[in-house]
């Protein structure tokens, strides 16, 4: 009978802490903080545009760098590289944020992203789900007595949640085996309960085991989930080198792929290894984020990959690698997006990519030394926050600013001696996040109205005196 080793979780701490940090990313310069007159409680890292943007596809950028150069949180920023919105969550070490992304719920659009404690590997938490207005409508935990690891939570049609959690079990040692749930959100009842050490043996790691006996052994390391048409679940381990499809009814391996026991033949250029992130795409094609190796090495790649289940072979569609050449030791994703082309989170290697079919870069980003996000996404999202805009006067500057407000295209700026005696200035397009205008003369108080893109009032600062 397997029982959990109630020193399991520490001694996962001591063998598991190399797993998340690899070789210095190509970048040099730590991440530097933004600072905002009208928001001084925000600082989340500047982001560089070292390729700008030229044709890419719509939507904005999807991050969370974690770390404590900057604030950690949940971040979305425009194709400039300036904040859309960003929330702080945590201190960047003992707390933090990851697999921050826009879902749908309910048949509604939100946010999802997972917040906890990390272990090196993997993490213990809980996701949380905002709606458009940035109100928190519901929470996502294991169950059984487990907590939500920080790889991977997909909401399903069904108003359910795919999700991973990491069990430490007592074989002949301690042994770390991967578990996937599917929750439902609205009750939180376990509705699937899927543990690897009941279908996938220690002797498919492509891992050793600690030398020290006492070590908790991590052989599979889940880290993705996706369903296919019929329900059934396509799961990617790391620590195998291989994916799995689970039937959905019964648990069992139907195949897997790459690892020590594929059952494809798989062409050379489509190999991967230490992989992350396996989706099926519509037309019935497979993307994969390869990692490419667990040390430095080969330039991690974003792959399209063909999957002929019958006749069991894989062939590559398409690569894209890293712009620079570098390896992502840990962490990464490869979304294609709806027009084809590919955005890649680097995942260690603080930095994203839009490429186009054809392997050209159409956008690259980058966020500083030591504070990678693990995933990057291109996502639609619209919102308008609860609370208001926010104006600052000093001088005759007005700085006006609205954390989240998608549909802001322009700020009217109200200026007077009194609250009651504001009149109109000047409108002026909005300029990132926090938009700077420059007043003819001095005022005594100001305030600032948002403007959608038909010129249109959305909603309207409190007067603020001149400080």
């Amino acid at each position: 009978m397997r029982q959990l080793r109630s020193n399991g979780l520490a001694l996962v701490l001591a063998v598991l802490a190399l797993l998340l940090v690899g070789a210095a990313p190509a970048i040099a310069a730590p991440p530097q903080p933004h600072h905002f007159v009208t928001r001084p409680d925000l600082s989340p890292p500047m982001v560089q545009m070292e390729t700008p943007a030229n044709g890419t596809e719509p939507g904005y950028i999807f991050l969370a760098p974690h770390g404590t150069a900057a604030q950690s949180g949940p971040m979305i920023i425009d194709d400039t590289g300036q904040p859309v919105w960003f929330q702080p969550v945590g201190d960047g070490a003992g707390l933090f944020t990851m697999d921050f992304k826009a879902q749908t719920y309910q048949g509604k659009p939100v946010l999802t992203w997972w917040q906890g404690a990390p272990h090196p590997g993997y993490g213990e938490g809980e996701y949380v789900v905002y709606d458009q207005s940035y109100q928190q409508i519901a929470t996502v935990r294991a169950g059984n007595g487990l907590r939500a690891d920080l790889h991977e939570m997909v909401i399903t049609p069904r108003d359910t949640a795919l999700i991973i959690a990491y069990h430490t079990v007592q074989l002949d040692r301690p042994v770390v085996e991967g578990v996937v749930q599917e929750i439902d959100i609205a009750t939180g009842a376990v509705l699937f309960d899927w543990h690897s050490l009941d279908h996938v043996g220690l002797e498919e790691s492509t891992v050793p085991p600690p030398e020290d006996p006492a070590a908790p052994y991590d052989y599979i390391h889940l880290n993705s989930i996706t369903e296919d048409a019929a329900g059934n679940l396509l799961i990617s381990a790391r620590h195998t080198d291989a994916l799995y499809q689970l039937d959905r009814a019964t648990g069992g391996v139907q195949w897997r792929l790459g690892g020590n026991r594929s059952d494809f033949a798989v062409a050379p250029e489509a190999v991967f290894a230490r992989q992350h992130d396996a989706r099926w795409l519509p037309n019935g094609t497979m993307s994969l984020f390869d990692n490419a190796a667990s040390e430095p090495g080969p330039a991690s790649r974003a792959l399209v990959l063909s999957v002929d289940q019958q006749a069991r072979t894989v062939g590559l569609v398409r690569a894209a690698s890293h712009p620079g050449g570098a390896t992502s030791v840990s962490q990464g994703n490869h979304q294609v997006l709806p027009g084809g082309h590919s955005f890649v989170g680097w995942g260690s290697q603080p930095q994203f990519t839009e490429f186009d079919q054809s392997g050209a870069v159409l956008l690259h980003g980058s966020f500083g030394d030591g504070m990678p996000s693990y995933r990057a996404f291109r996502l639609p999202w619209t919102a308008t926050p609860t609370d208001q805009p926010v104006a600052v006067l000093s001088a005759t500057t007005v700085y006006a600013s609205w954390n989240g407000a998608t549909e802001v295209r322009g700020w009217r700026i109200l200026a007077g001696a009194a609250p009651d005696q504001l009149r109109p200035i000047t409108d002026t397009p909005r300029s990132g996040f926090e938009t700077t205008v420059q007043l003819p003369g001095p005022e005594a108080f100001a305030a600032v109205e948002a403007l959608d893109a038909g010129g249109q009032v959305i909603a309207r600062s409190e007067p603020v005196p001149a400080g």
